[in-house]
């Protein structure tokens, strides 16, 4: 086992551990904890990873009252990696860390060139690669039977492009299949003259192309049915898969965190940066800086899972994970209060505790109740876990360019988002969603507020019609339905700038209050509404 891991063997509750200072760790999936069983919600499918398999460095399962100072020590994974993983822990701090990949699974790759589509490029330093004739594959370092940790071709199936403007900072989808050469000329230094079997294809010099494979079989890190987390000073370079992955734990807090690429790198993740499903208690994301996601910034949310099967008799349900990148984690436990919702309008319609559960396999689960009301509509209602709902902070945090949006935020819990910085993010800075039918995220929100914040050059993307900057838009199936799904949004203070289509939208859909007030924006300002009457606005500032 390597040196890190071995601290973790035989650790007691108490204990803090203080890294060697700034001392590089080196870690491998075979000299790690190896793991099973531990799934991940947003991940990979079963057939990606069909045993919950983690490779990590740091593991603490069920331990308590533990300090982690890095002490500014470095995590250097090599291969892919779930560098943290923490189950059942309670007041657990860690601080003055940095994680970073050897090779990132995240590829890069300079235009020096385009002379009518013969490109020259420059691979970055960091990352490894191959030439077969005229494919380019990317691959990771060798394991210990010198068998690469990972290989993709450049344009396989299941890897992903987006194509980065160092000058704008802005983002743009480019199709794999477009990425085809005839002929590839090795010139030496991490340079290849690459001729496009389609010469007319759309590629500009300067640009920097980021690809990924988008198989999430390891994660940033994963704390699952913790209680009492805080996470200061941390510098996370890289993350695979997803992010820092919170799943059903209670008060977790990140403080002064930098996850930001390293130098000479444009990308820190190939995914959400911090997720949390099924948490509870308080959330706070505070002082942090995020730049260069392929996706969200911040999301949290909980399942909803389908009602399959109904028995009166036993008061139980046959319950079901129904997007297949969330299965097989507990989901429930005993005394936890949950709702049901109708599929086409979500709408709560009745509630109930549960008094035991049992897995029944990847997907299902029994759920004892001491009540089931007589109007489900069996295979189309879901339930909602309503007891973890976290209330949400984010403040004072930087997100700079990301390829996904700001921040989700589908929670019953109070939420609070004050003076940050959103830039040029490819989607809206805020996000409130709901849906039993598509990514099967709940819920409902009864309090954001979105305040004193700087939006700048947001939805560049135009992921919505409108491009909205915020943007309120539950699932509804019911086109007749005429009520709510959320209660109230309050966006006050904000400033408003460079709306990238020349206007700053707001989308406000099936939300029963909402007041926009004392805000300044640098252009137009436009509400798009849908079943949302109560709307005051006042005090703001167009300029």
């Amino acid at each position: 086992m390597n040196k890190l891991s071995e601290l973790f063997l035989n650790i007691n509750d108490g204990e803090n551990i203080i890294l060697e200072r700034d001392t590089v760790y080196d870690v491998r999936p075979e000299d790690s904890f190896q793991l099973k069983g531990y799934f991940c919600s947003n991940t990979a499918k079963r057939d990606e990873n069909p045993d919950g398999t983690r490779y990590t460095a740091i593991y603490l399962d069920n331990k308590r009252n533990i300090t982690i100072d890095g002490n500014g020590a470095t995590v250097m994974v090599h291969g892919k990696m779930t560098p943290l993983l923490f189950y059942g822990c309670e007041n657990i701090t860690v601080k003055n860390l940095v994680i970073d990949y050897a090779v990132p699974t995240m590829t890069e790759f300079t235009v020096l060139a385009n002379d009518d589509g013969i490109i020259t490029i420059k691979i970055n330093d960091d990352c490894l690669y191959r030439v077969d004739g005229n494919r380019l594959f990317w691959h990771g370092e060798k394991n210990e039977n010198g068998e690469y940790y990972w290989e993709n071709e450049c344009n396989a199936p299941k890897r992903y492009f987006k194509v980065f403007d160092p000058k704008t900072e802005f983002s743009r989808d480019f199709r794999r299949e477009d990425l085809t050469f005839s002929d590839i000329d090795e010139l030496g230094n991490n340079i290849l003259r690459c001729t496009l079997s389609d010469r007319t294809v759309f590629v500009n010099e300067g640009e920097i192309f980021q690809t990924r494979n988008i198989i999430r079989d390891q994660v940033g890190s994963m704390f699952e049915r913790c209680k009492n987390l805080t996470f200061e000073k941390l510098r996370v370079m890289f993350m695979h898969g997803l992010g820092m992955v919170n799943q059903f734990s209670e008060n977790v807090s990140f403080i002064n965190c930098d996850f930001t690429p390293k130098e000479g790198r444009t990308i820190a993740s190939t995914a959400d940066f911090f997720q949390f499903s099924g948490c509870k208690g308080k959330i706070l994301i505070e002082n942090c800086k995020a730049r260069g996601a392929q996706d969200d910034y911040v999301n949290v949310h909980g399942t909803h899972l389908r009602i399959i099967d109904v028995s009166k008799g036993e008061k139980s349900m046959l319950v079901r994970f129904m997007h297949p990148e969330s299965w097989g984690f507990q989901a429930f436990s005993v005394g936890d209060g949950i709702e049901f919702i109708r599929w086409d309008t979500l709408q709560s319609y009745n509630s109930a505790m549960v008094t035991s559960y049992e897995k029944v396999n990847d997907t299902d689960i029994k759920v004892f109740c001491d009540f089931i009301p007589d109007n489900i509509i069996i295979g189309k209602d879901v339930i909602e876990n309503v007891t973890y709902t976290p209330d949400l902070t984010v403040r004072s945090c930087d997100f700079g360019p990301t390829c996904g949006r700001g921040i989700l935020a589908t929670t019953r819990g109070e939420v609070i988002i004050e003076n940050n910085r959103f830039r040029k993010l490819w989607g809206p800075a805020l996000l409130i969603e709901d849906d039993c039918n598509f990514w099967f995220e709940s819920g409902l929100t009864k309090s954001i507020t979105f305040c004193n914040n700087e939006v700048i050059s947001c939805n560049i993307g135009k992921t919505w019609e409108g491009a909205p900057v915020i943007q309120v838009t539950p699932k509804i199936m019911d086109e007749r339905f005429k009520g709510f799904v959320h209660e109230k949004l309050n966006v006050t203070g904000n400033r408003f700038i460079s709306a990238p289509y020349g206007k700053h939208t707001f989308c406000l859909e099936y939300l029963k209050d909402a007041e926009i007030r004392n805000n300044f924006f640098d252009g137009e300002f436009v509400i798009n509404k849908k079943n949302t009457d109560n709307v005051i606005v006042e005090n703001n500032i167009i300029g």
